[in-house]
């Protein structure tokens, strides 16, 4: 689609010249007991990436860093949607403690918290930030200030770049004024015939490739964080990504009807996607034809961001880092693109929304392999600590996977858990479903937070059903699976902590 680019919007740098190194150029690297970090977060990823068996998807760039590391196969989130996932990985606690769940900033939860950023740069480390690592600005401030860059404020709305967008998203603006919608947001998607730098995303890469030449000067290791925004909504991205997907080949879910035996807080809604313009309000189902262009928007904002992955293992490889460099990226919750009946976003303990790609490659360590035990987001804190030989503070709750990078083939029986609130800031209503995951079984109680009632339950069998289609909780056959994962899930109910800001509403 040829579009015009919006006068103050379409702006492109040209960065790339500054890795070539002057002959004779000296520079220090870390210590070798020190080794750098990059650390890669990406926003909605669900596996579908080509390394993950999504054999549609063009990923060769994702792909190499797991030729090159571990693969964990089975990888999940602690609650699936940004604000709680991203404050649980980097301050080390459960989304359940100190209200993290309720969805308010790290700033104004756990001010004093040692964060994993803290950990390092406390510890000697040079440590700088480009894009979403946190979710709320105040906590990129009081993390990182002056270090943390991620320049949104100058593009249209949510990164558009076409005037037809800019035009949108201002109709949406009059509806709102008139009470016919509640979001000023433009179109759900958009694509136009732009480098890669034009879009935020590309932007950003190459302010972090720049800093990467600077870190590269300096004595000290370097811990550095490049959240990429897409692809979360708007799915917006440069055409090429979209060409590489046809319109005529993207399929529609497989997974066409909600859960039998499912029950009312099985799912949330989907609002987010609703905000867009042109999207169906209130109960109406996205249509097929809009779905398949949804769909081909999310692949080609997946290949935008593995482009831009490769750019940054490019230039760690460039500027002869990347022999001692750890690189780990990680999707801070799965997604749902038409699933379980036109089911849109994230939002449950499904293993469609918790279930993640993670990925950790460690220099000189083993290569290409895939690792089935169940993990948990929550350690990679712990695990880049242990790594480079830091302290893990007494708070973390995650657990360090060194062990698994050393032997991902292990037959380990392990335990991992989610949580879902529904009514997160009314704590007389909330309803907070508790998970408990291994490598075959999803077990959940859906409990009333004020009275500790159980409102329902649900049981899935991944060896039998590995899509979550049927709820088979009231079959005999599993009494004493149940019982056993009850039991794994009172400690999760326990340990959660009721006193908070909404606590009282």
């Amino acid at each position: 689609m040829k579009c015009s680019i919006h006068p103050t919007k379409g702006f492109s740098l040209t960065l790339m010249g500054i890795l070539v190194l002057p002959t004779g150029c000296k520079y220090n690297t870390a210590p070798a007991d020190k080794p750098n970090i990059l650390f890669i977060a990406v926003d909605d990823l669900r596996l579908e990436l080509n390394c993950y068996g999504a054999s549609h998807i063009q990923s060769p760039n994702i792909d190499r860093i797991a030729s090159n590391g571990i693969l964990f196969t089975n990888a999940h989130v602690q609650q699936a949607i940004s604000m709680a996932s991203r404050a649980s990985v980097l301050t080390g606690y459960r989304p359940e403690r100190h209200g993290i769940y309720t969805g308010e900033s790290v700033h104004d939860l756990l001010p004093e918290v040692r964060t994993l950023n803290r950990l390092f740069e406390q510890n000697g480390y040079s440590v700088a930030a480009f894009g979403k690592i946190y979710h709320f600005p105040i906590d990129h401030q009081t993390q990182f200030g002056e270090r943390h860059t991620d320049p949104v404020s100058k593009w249209a709305g949510r990164g558009y770049l076409t005037d037809k967008a800019v035009e949108q998203m201002r109709m949406n603006e009059a509806d709102i004024i008139e009470g016919r919608n509640h979001s000023g947001r433009g179109p759900a998607f958009e694509w136009a015939d732009v480098p890669d730098s034009a879009y935020i995303d590309g932007y950003i890469t190459e302010l972090a490739l720049r800093k990467l030449n600077e870190l590269r000067t300096e004595e000290n290791p370097f811990f550095l964080a490049v959240g990429f925004h897409k692809p979360h909504l708007p799915f917006v991205a440069p055409q090429k990504y979209w060409d590489m997907y046809p319109r005529e080949t993207i399929e529609l879910s497989g997974i066409r009807d909600v859960p039998e035996n499912s029950n009312q807080y099985t799912f949330s809604g989907w609002g987010e996607l609703r905000n867009y313009y042109g999207i169906p309000k209130y109960s109406q189902a996205v249509g097929d034809d809009t779905t398949r262009i949804l769909r081909q928007g999310y692949f080609a904002c997946v290949s935008y961001v593995d482009a831009l992955v490769g750019k940054l293992i490019h230039a760690l490889e460039q500027l002869d880092l990347k022999k001692n460099t750890i690189i780990v990226l990680w999707g801070d919750h799965g997604y749902k693109l038409g699933d379980y009946g036109t089911y849109w976003g994230k939002w449950s303990n499904m293993d469609i929304d918790t279930r993640v790609p993670m990925i950790i490659s460690v220099p000189g360590s083993k290569k290409g392999k895939r690792c089935g035990v169940p993990v948990e987001t929550l350690d990679i804190y712990p695990t880049l600590a242990a790594l480079c030989g830091l302290p893990i503070p007494d708070h973390v709750e995650g657990r360090s996977l060194v062990s698994l990078l050393d032997q991902p083939d292990q037959d380990q029986e392990a335990y991992v858990y989610s949580i879902w609130p529904h009514n997160r800031t009314r704590y007389n209503r909330t309803v907070m479903g508790y998970s408990v995951k291994t490598a075959r079984f999803n077990y959940t109680e859906w409990v009333k937070l004020g009275t500790g009632e159980v409102l329902g339950r649900e049981l899935y069998d991944h060896e039998n059903d590995p899509a979550e289609t049927r709820n088979i909780i009231d079959n005999p056959e599993y009494a004493d699976l149940i019982a056993h994962l009850a039991e794994k899930c009172m400690v999760r109910k326990e340990t959660t902590d009721h006193d908070h800001v909404f606590r009282n509403r």
